[in-house]
C-alpha cells in the first residue's frame, strides 16, 4: 500500500511531461549550440585582435627605429662638418674642423668669441634644418681653460627664458661623458624656451670627442643635443589604427618609458614581466631595436574584447527571449490540452459527493469535447435515476419527520405558555403577562421559520422585548433607545442584535451597577449599513480590547475559562456575517475604560420590501 501510495505522489502529469518535453528537446540544444557558437567566435576574434595588435605594434616599433636611424645620423654632423668662417670657405681636408670651431683655434683673438658663436650658431641651424622636427639644438662643452661654455638656437630665435629646465630634463649633472651612443631622453615641456610655449618634445644627444687621440682614448669634447617635437612620435603612432583605448609605451633598454599615450606613466621605469602577469591584460611588443628600444602595447582585454561580449550578451538575450517564447507556448498548448481534462476531475469529485448539476463544455471538436459531452450525459442520467429512487425517498422521509417536530414542540410549547398568561390574566397579575407573552415572541422569533434575511425593525423589537424582560428582573434600570430612519426596509441576518445587547448588559452595565443605557443608531453609506449599539458601561482597557479583537479573527468559537465559554454571542454574529458577506464586512469593537464601548456591525445595504 506504501508503495502505491508514493507512486500516485510521485506521478508525474501530462503537463508535466509535455513541458519537459519540450525543454530537453528544444531549449537544451539550443543553449548547447549557442554556447558552442559563441566559444568558436570568441576564440577566433581573439586571434584576430591578437593578430592586429601584433602587427600594429610592429609597424611602430619598425617606424620608431627607423626615425631613431635618421636622429643618429644627424647627430653624426660634427665629425665631418667642414665649414670655416675663419678661412671664408669650405675645408673639405679638414676632419678636426669642428673641434677648432669649439675651442676658437684660428681666429683672431679680438673677434674669436663672436665669429666663434656665429659658426657654432651657423652649425647648429644647419642640423635644424635637415628635419623640420627639431626645435632646438644645443652644443654644450669646456674650452680649453675648463671653463662651461653652451651655444643654443631655436626655431623662434636665439633666445631662451631659461636652461634650468633644459639642464633637468636632460640630468645634465649625471652625463655620461664616456658614452659613444646616441642618448635618448623622455618627452618633456619646452618651457625653457618661452613661458607661452605648451609644446613638448623629446631631446637626443651624442658625445663629441677629439678624434686625434688612439681610438681608446679619445677626449671628451662635448655632447651634442637636438629637441625633437613630441608630435613627431604622436604622427608615427596617428598613423596606425589603435581602438584609443589602449595603453602604449615606448621603454628604453632599461626600461625607462621615454613615450606613452598616458603622461603621468612617461619617465617611469617598468618590468615587462611584472606587466604581463596583470588581471585582464594581454601584452604585447615588437622585437627590441638596434637601439634597444622597445614598443609595448597593453591592452585591457575587457576593453578590447567589448564588442564579442555584447554581441555574446544579445545572443543570450534572443536565446532567453527564445527560450521565453518557446516555455510559453508550450504552458499554452499544454494548459489547452489537460486542462479539460482537470476540469473533468474535478468535476467528478463533485459527482462523488453527490452533486450533479455539472456541465462541461463540449465546443471542441476532438477527442476531448467528445468526451465532456459522454461524461455531462452520464452525470444527468444518473442524476435522474438517484432523484427517481434514492433522494425521492429520502427527502420524503426528512419532511415527515419535520412536519412532525414542527406539529409538536412548538405547538406544544406555545399552548403551555398562553394557559400560563391567561390564568395570570385571571388572577390580575398583569406584569407577569406582560413578560410571558415578550418570552413567547421571542421565543417564536427564535424557533420560528429560518430565514435568511429579516427586516431590520424586526430584529429591534424582538430587542426591545429582550430589555423589557431583563427590566422586569432588575427593576427598570436599563434604557433602550434606537435613533434611525425607517428600519422595515432594511433587511439584515436573523439574530444579530440580541446577542450585542446582551454583552452590552452582561459585560459593560452589570459590573458598574447595573443601571444604564444602551443606544441604537443606523448608517448609511452608499452600499453599506453601519449599525453602532453603545452602551455607558465600564468599557474595556488596551488588553481586553487586544483580546476581544483576536477572538474575532480567530477560529475559536469563544474564550474558554474554568466553568464555561464566554463571549460566544458575539463571535457568532461576527463570524456569520462573514460567512454571508466577506471577510471586509464583521463586527468591530472600540472601548475606552470608565466610558463604554462601541459595537459596529458593517453589512452590506440591503433594502427589500
Amino acid at each position: 500500500m506504501d508503495t502505491e501510495k508514493k507512486k500516485k505522489e510521485f506521478r508525474l502529469g501530462m503537463f508535466h511531461k509535455f513541458a519537459l518535453v519540450i525543454i530537453f528537446c528544444g531549449l537544451v540544444p539550443m543553449i548547447v549550440l549557442t554556447t558552442v557558437l559563441f566559444r568558436t567566435m570568441l576564440g577566433r576574434y581573439q586571434q584576430v585582435i591578437t593578430d592586429t595588435y601584433q602587427q600594429a605594434v610592429i609597424s611602430v616599433g619598425s617606424r620608431i627605429d627607423n626615425m631613431l636611424s635618421t636622429y643618429n645620423s644627424i647627430t653624426k654632423m660634427p665629425y665631418y662638418y667642414n665649414f670655416s668662417s675663419s678661412e671664408n670657405h669650405v675645408n673639405y681636408m679638414t676632419f678636426d674642423n669642428f673641434r677648432q670651431i669649439v675651442y676658437g683655434i684660428g681666429y683672431d683673438p679680438e673677434t674669436m668669441e663672436e665669429n666663434r658663436r656665429a659658426d657654432m650658431e651657423t652649425f647648429l641651424r644647419n642640423i635644424m634644418s635637415t628635419d623640420s622636427f627639431i626645435t632646438a639644438a644645443h652644443f654644450m662643452a669646456q674650452d680649453l681653460n675648463g671653463k662651461e661654455i653652451s651655444f643654443h638656437v631655436n626655431t623662434w630665435g636665439n633666445y631662451f627664458y631659461t636652461m634650468e629646465p633644459f639642464y633637468q630634463a636632460v640630468d645634465r649633472e649625471h652625463l655620461d661623458q664616456d658614452s659613444r651612443k646616441m642618448l635618448l631622453y623622455p618627452i618633456h615641456q619646452h618651457n625653457y624656451l618661452s613661458t607661452r610655449l605648451s609644446t613638448e618634445a623629446f631631446t637626443i644627444a651624442r658625445n663629441y670627442f677629439d678624434l686625434r687621440g688612439n681610438i681608446q682614448d679619445m677626449d671628451y669634447v662635448g655632447t651634442l643635443y637636438l629637441d625633437i617635437d613630441a608630435q613627431k612620435i604622436r604622427s608615427i603612432i596617428d598613423s596606425v589604427d589603435f581602438l584609443q583605448e589602449e595603453r602604449l609605451y615606448i621603454l628604453w633598454p632599461d626600461g625607462t618609458c621615454f613615450y606613452s599615450n598616458q603622461p603621468e606613466a612617461i619617465g617611469q621605469v617598468f618590468n615587462l614581466e611584472e606587466m604581463g602577469q596583470q588581471k585582464d591584460v594581454m601584452l604585447l611588443q615588437a622585437p627590441s631595436s638596434e637601439y634597444g628600444v622597445r614598443t609595448v602595447v597593453e591592452l585591457d582585454t575587457r576593453t578590447a574584447f567589448a564588442p564579442i561580449q555584447n554581441l555574446y550578451r544579445i545572443m543570450y538575450l534572443v536565446l532567453g527571449l527564445s527560450m521565453a517564447a518557446l516555455a510559453s507556448g508550450s504552458v499554452f498548448f499544454s494548459r489547452k490540452l489537460t486542462g479539460p481534462l482537470t476540469e473533468m476531475m474535478q468535476q467528478m469529485k463533485r459527482v462523488e459527493k453527490g452533486d450533479f448539476d455539472i456541465s462541461l463544455p463540449t465546443g471542441r471538436r476532438d477527442e476531448i469535447g467528445e468526451l465532456s459531452a459522454r461524461f455531462n450525459q452520464m452525470s444527468a442520467a444518473l442524476k435522474t435515476y438517484i432523484n427517481k429512487s434514492y433522494v425521492a425517498q429520502i427527502r420524503q422521509n426528512e419532511a415527515e419527520l419535520t412536519a412532525l417536530k414542527s406539529q409538536i414542540y412548538p405547538h406544544f410549547l406555545y399552548n403551555t405558555l398562553e394557559i400560563i398568561r391567561m390564568t395570570a390574566l385571571e388572577n390580575d397579575d398583569q406584569q407577569v403577562s406582560s413578560m410571558i407573552e415578550a418570552l413567547s415572541e421571542q421565543i417564536h422569533y427564535l424557533i420560528g421559520p429560518v430565514k435568511d434575511l429579516v427586516p431590520l425593525g424586526k430584529e429591534v423589537e424582538i430587542v426591545r422585548k429582550y430589555v423589557f424582560l431583563l427590566n422586569c428582573r432588575i427593576q427598570g434600570h436599563i434604557q433602550f433607545e434606537c435613533l434611525g430612519g425607517r428600519l422595515d426596509n432594511l433587511m439584515v441576518p436573523k439574530l444579530i442584535l440580541q446577542p450585542i445587547v446582551e454583552n452590552a448588559y452582561v459585560h459593560g452595565i452589570k459590573p458598574k451597577g447595573g443601571t444604564g443605557r444602551i443606544f441604537m443608531e443606523t448608517n448609511r453609506q452608499e452600499d453599506r449599513l453601519e449599525i453602532s449599539i453603545m452602551d455607558d458601561g465600564v468599557g474595556m482597557d488596551e488588553s481586553q480590547l487586544a483580546q476581544m479583537k483576536a477572538l474575532l479573527d480567530s477560529d475559536e468559537i469563544g474564550v474558554k475559562d474554568e466553568y464555561n465559554w464566554k463571549s460566544i454571542g458575539l463571535k457568532n454574529v461576527n463570524d456569520r456575517i462573514r460567512y454571508l458577506y466577506g471577510e471586509e464586512y464583521g463586527v468591530k469593537v472600540t472601548s475606552s475604560p470608565g466610558f463604554g464601548t462601541i459595537v459596529r456591525l458593517l453589512l452590506p445595504l440591503n433594502q427589500g420590501e
